[in-house]
């Protein structure tokens, strides 16, 4: 893409070149990413353009600075007997400049009393893009601090004062450049990422593979909105914050969205949307993004990378949790026979990924959908003549690592031959198909719950979990067993779990819940 010829300074190039893939497919889905990041490239370098153009209050405080100038030259060489001419000659001059600034006065007055100092600004390169009238009036007002200036010095004050017109008093922005400024040099936030994580894989540990993916994630994100490969000991906390507002303005999904757009592009093009996309919610924010990034500084400066952890206590403001009502609740009834009763339920025998994943979501508490995402068939077993799942496999935490019972309700609609289908088709995870994307979440809370008109956004897939929670503490299941089945009881801290453990108490506890689905084979529901 050729580079307009009045951007080529501010980019540093004549033309945009990037190589596609030679492969046919994999050329025509990457096209699209290049041109947006073209296109994103030459509106960041428009936007820097106009930064550098003269701001009208950069022009007020050149021509006052040039009048004073003046005013000092014309005291050198004048008599002091013409002193007086001068005060009356300035006199009846702000008289008519203040007609002109409360907007009494024409363009061609206007012209004969201030135009000479528009053409002088702009000769100087000082000209701000107004129009011609409006500039004059904003020059007049200038011209008339200017000679209050004048009356001091005619006076012989000693100290003269300092302006009072908003022009000539407001700051001046921060300058923009292309690409963050240079920091320094030294370890970079990636390379940090890349020790932390050979650390926590040493020695056979393992972290999860959807933990490390959101490292990266969350430093690239990072890296997007600061500049690529940023020395981890420049790193502020006024840049965590900053990036903190950011995130609150970024929308969901924005790489997929807005494809070849970084972090801070994204969230341009969005506000350009005549509905823009929805923003990451505050919870996600704070959960995933700004947590991952503090945990990688926090190892950082365990390490002597740098002396302190910029972003640590750094999150958006929820409110208090005293006070805030649960973010998410449990289906009702009434809900559930509307979800299980609809006909993609009707026949077991059909039940697939999307069938299974709602039941397991609702029979194992699972703490979220991923972590049914990842259940291999070899964590499908039986233990002390109870059959489980074990959820060591499938959650990235490692308080919530569990052994779930298999509820009596999901053998009955047929869980174990659809199992044994897997296995004998080679498979290796209960639901090969569900990632890399979430598809089971994304399908039940924009297409599934929308449909059976259930539309309260506290009830979402997660609320699977608090359902089962709920029926646990109904049917009087004790505290114990109730933590151990929903894992908020660490199971894995005791080295003999697998003998001590209730396993058998937690199945019976687990079976006294009674849902009354509307499913063939079950119960019918009240």
């Amino acid at each position: 893409m050729t580079v307009p010829e009045e951007l080529r300074e501010i980019i540093g190039k004549r033309e945009l070149i990037e190589e596609l893939p030679s492969e046919k497919s994999g050329r025509d889905r990457r096209a699209l990413a290049v041109l947006n990041g073209f296109f994103a490239k030459l509106d960041d370098a428009r936007e820097i353009l106009l930064s550098r153009r003269p701001t009208l209050s950069s022009a007020a405080k050149e021509l006052y600075r040039i009048e004073l100038e003046a005013d000092d030259m014309s005291r050198a060489a004048r008599r002091s007997t013409e002193d007086t001419f001068a005060r009356t000659a300035r006199s009846v001059y702000a008289n008519k400049l203040r007609l002109l600034a409360a907007g009494h006065v024409g363009r061609e007055e206007a012209e004969a009393l201030i135009g000479y100092a528009a053409d002088d600004l702009a000769q100087r390169g000082h000209a701000p893009d107004l129009p011609r009238l409006d500039l004059l009036r904003a020059l007049a007002e200038v011209r008339l601090e200017t000679l209050d200036r004048a009356e001091e010095r005619d006076d012989g004050r000693v100290k003269i004062s300092q302006p009072t017109l908003p022009l000539l008093t407001q700051p001046e922005p921060e300058p923009v450049v292309m690409a963050p400024g240079a920091r320094g040099t030294g370890t970079s936030l990636s390379d940090v990422l890349t020790s932390f994580h050979k650390e926590r894989n040493a020695g056979g540990r393992s972290l999860a593979d959807k933990t490390m993916d959101e490292h990266r994630t969350a430093v690239r994100m990072f890296e997007e909105f600061t500049s690529k490969n940023i020395p981890v000991k420049s790193i502020t906390k006024k840049d965590i914050i900053a990036y903190k507002q950011a995130l609150l303005e970024t929308p969901t999904r924005y790489t997929l969205r807005f494809p070849g757009l970084s972090l801070n592009q994204a969230i341009r093009a969005n506000r350009q949307r005549s509905e823009p996309y929805e923003t990451l919610d505050p919870k996600t924010i704070n959960v995933k993004w700004l947590s991952h990034l503090s945990s990688i500084l926090q190892w950082a400066s365990n390490n002597g990378y740098i002396e302190v952890n910029p972003a640590k206590g750094i999150r958006v403001d929820t409110g208090s949790a005293l006070h805030k009502e649960p973010s998410r609740l449990p289906f009702t009834a009434a809900e559930l026979k509307k979800i299980f009763g609809d006909e993609m339920f009707s026949n077991s025998e059909d039940y697939a990924l999307r069938h299974w994943a709602l039941l397991l979501a609702l029979y194992t508490g699972a703490r979220s959908s991923s972590e049914i995402a990842r259940i291999a068939l070899a964590d499908i077993y039986e233990e002390q003549g109870v059959w489980v799942f074990n959820l060591a496999g499938a959650s990235k935490n490692q308080h919530s690592k569990r052994l779930v019972p298999i509820h009596n309700d999901l053998r009955t609609l047929g869980l174990f031959d659809y199992v044994k289908h897997l296995r004998q088709a080679g498979e290796t995870r209960l639901f090969a198909d569900w990632e890399p994307e979430d598809k089971v979440n994304r399908w039940f809370l924009r297409t599934f719950l929308p449909k059976l008109k259930i539309d309260d956004k506290e009830k979402v897939f997660h609320s699977f979990r608090h359902t089962l929670k709920t029926e646990l503490v109904r049917t009087g299941c004790s505290k114990e067993l109730h933590d151990l089945i929903t894992g908020h009881e660490d199971q894995s801290v005791a080295a003999v779990y697998v003998h001590d453990a209730p396993i058998k108490r937690m199945a019976e506890a687990l079976n006294r819940v009674q849902f009354k689905l509307p499913l063939p084979g079950l119960s019918p529901g009240i």
